[in-house]
C-alpha cells in the first residue's frame, strides 16, 4: 500500500543535533499564584539561590534522577529581586516550567518555591534562573536511563562564557581533565549554557560517537575529524573511546576564529588497560517517549519573523491548539544579530526545504543566523501556555496554548 503523503512517520526515535531574556514588562503580566506543597508530599531538598550561586556554587549543584523518578526541589530565593528557575529541554507539566508569570508567581526574595516533577526524558538538560541579569546561575540535571549504557565513564561538561569579554569556562574553570584507562569509553554530556554563542568543539584524535542532542537519543555516528558544534543551550551527548598508549594524552579544543584553544585534556592513566580492545561501535541510546507521527494535512501552519514585534500581545497567546495537532513554523532571521529560538515544553524536528523530510535528530533549541530561515514541527501534546523564546522583540513575552 503507498504511503499516505499527509502522514509523516517518525523513525523510532532518532534524534542528533535560551535562556530567554524577558524584561520587567513580563512579571506583570498574566500573573498565576504559585502551586503548594501536598501535605502528603516527601519533603523536598532545599536549593538555594544568591548571587553567588545555588548554594554558594556557580556551576550549581549536578542534580541526577533516574527516568521515571520523582524529582523535588525547594528553592529558597536569596537575592533582591525576584526569580524562577526554568529546567531547560524538560518536557515537564506546565505549572514546573520556570517561566513566571506564565506558569507561576516570581519567587520574590526572601520566599520559596517547590518544584516537583516525574521527567519523561532521558537525557542530558540543564537548569537556570529565568531572570536577564542572572546568566551565570546555571547547573545540570541529568536523567539517566533505566538501562544504562555501555560505558566506564560519564562526565558533565557546562560550557560557559561569563560576559562578552571574558573566556569561556568548563564546569566554572578555565581548563578541565579528564582521566581514563586506556581502551575504556567515556560518556561526555556537552552543555552550551552561553545565551549568544555559538560553540565549536573539536576531540582531537580519539574516535568519538554522537549519540544524542538536546537530550534526545540520535541514530550513533562518528563525528567527522572529531567537529561538534552546540549553538547556544544546545546539548550534545558524545561516546569518546581512549584508545591511546598509557600515559597518552589528548585534548577538546575550541574552534574560534582560525585559533584553537585547548580547553579538556583527556589522559589515559598508566597501568593495564580496561580492556584489551577497544568497545563495539555503541548502539543507539533508549528511546523516549516522543510522537510517532506528525499529521501535515492538519497542521497549524505559521511564518514568523524572529527579533520581530508581534500582533500577539503579552495577555494573550500567538497561537492556540488543540492538544496533538501538529504545528510547524516557518522562521526567520531578518536582522543582522545571530539569535535563537528555544521552543518551552516541547521538542521539534528541523523540517527539510520542501518540508518533504526532516533532519534525524530532535531540538528544543536552534540558533538563527543573520538572514537565516528555517521550517520547524513538532506535535503540541504538552497542554498549557508555553514560551517560545526568543521570538519577540521588546521583552513582551510570545507564548502559545495547547488545550
Amino acid at each position: 500500500m503507498a504511503a499516505d503523503p499527509g502522514i509523516a512517520p517518525l523513525k523510532p526515535v532518532s534524534p542528533l543535533s535560551r535562556r530567554g531574556f524577558l524584561s520587567a514588562t513580563l512579571a506583570a503580566c498574566l500573573s498565576v499564584p504559585a502551586r503548594g506543597q501536598s501535605a502528603a508530599a516527601a519533603t523536598p531538598r532545599v536549593l538555594r539561590i544568591a548571587k553567588a550561586g545555588f548554594d554558594g556554587k556557580a556551576p550549581g549543584p549536578e542534580f541526577r534522577v533516574k527516568r521515571g523518578e520523582e524529582f523535588a526541589v525547594r528553592v529558597v530565593n536569596e537575592l533582591d529581586e525576584p526569580t524562577a528557575i526554568h529546567w531547560h529541554g524538560l518536557r515537564l507539566p506546565n505549572a514546573m516550567d520556570g517561566a513566571p508569570p506564565l506558569t507561576q508567581a516570581p519567587i520574590t526574595p526572601g520566599a520559596s518555591f517547590d518544584y516537583r516533577f516525574v521527567a519523561p526524558d532521558a537525557g542530558t538538560f540543564w537548569y537556570h534562573s529565568f531572570h536577564p541579569t542572572h546568566a551565570e546561575l546555571f547547573g545540570a540535571f541529568i536523567v539517566e536511563e533505566t538501562a544504562p549504557p555501555a560505558i566506564d565513564q560519564d562526565v558533565t561538561l557546562l560550557l560557559a562564557k561569563p560576559g562578552k569579554d571574558s573566556a569561556f569556562t568548563v564546569n566554572g574553570t578555565p581548563s578541565f581533565d579528564i582521566r581514563a584507562r586506556t581502551n575504556e569509553r567515556v560518556r561526555l554530556r556537552l552543555i552550551n549554557t552561553s545565551y549568544d554563542q555559538v560553540i565549536e568543539l573539536r576531540v582531537v584524535g580519539l574516535r568519538t560517537f554522537v549519540m544524542a542532542a538536546d537530550g534526545q537519543p540520535a541514530q550513533p555516528f562518528a563525528a567527522r575529524e572529531g567537529r561538534l558544534i552546540l549553538g547556544p543551550g544546545n546539548r550534545t551527548d558524545v561516546f569518546i573511546d581512549c584508545t591511546l598508549v598509557a600515559g597518552g594524552s589528548s585534548a577538546i579544543t575550541l574552534e574560534h576564529a582560525g585559533n584553537s584553544l585547548g580547553i579538556v585534556s583527556i589522559t589515559c592513566q598508566a597501568g593495564e588497560p580496561a580492556r584489551t580492545m577497544p568497545r563495539d561501535v555503541p548502539r543507539p541510546l533508549p528511546p523516549n517517549p516522543l510522537p510517532e507521527r506528525m499529521d501535515f494535512r492538519d497542521a497549524l501552519r505559521l511564518e514568523l519573523a524572529l527579533g520581530q514585534s508581534h500582533p500577539a500581545k503579552a495577555a494573550t497567546p500567538l497561537f492556540a491548539v488543540k492538544r496533538r495537532r501538529t504545528v510547524m513554523l516557518g522562521l526567520s532571521n531578518p536582522t543582522s544579530e545571530s539569535t535563537f529560538i528555544h521552543l518551552h515544553g516541547h521538542s521539534f524536528r528541523l523540517l527539510d526545504g520542501l518540508d518533504d523530510g526532516w533532519k534525524p535528530f530532535w531540538l528544543d533549541t536552534m540558533p538563527m543566523a543573520p538572514q537565516g530561515k528555517a521550517r520547524i514541527a513538532f506535535v503540541a501534546d504538552n497542554p498549557g501556555k508555553w514560551l517560545i523564546e526568543g521570538l519577540g522583540s521588546g521583552g513582551a513575552p510570545i507564548w502559545f496554548e495547547v488545550s
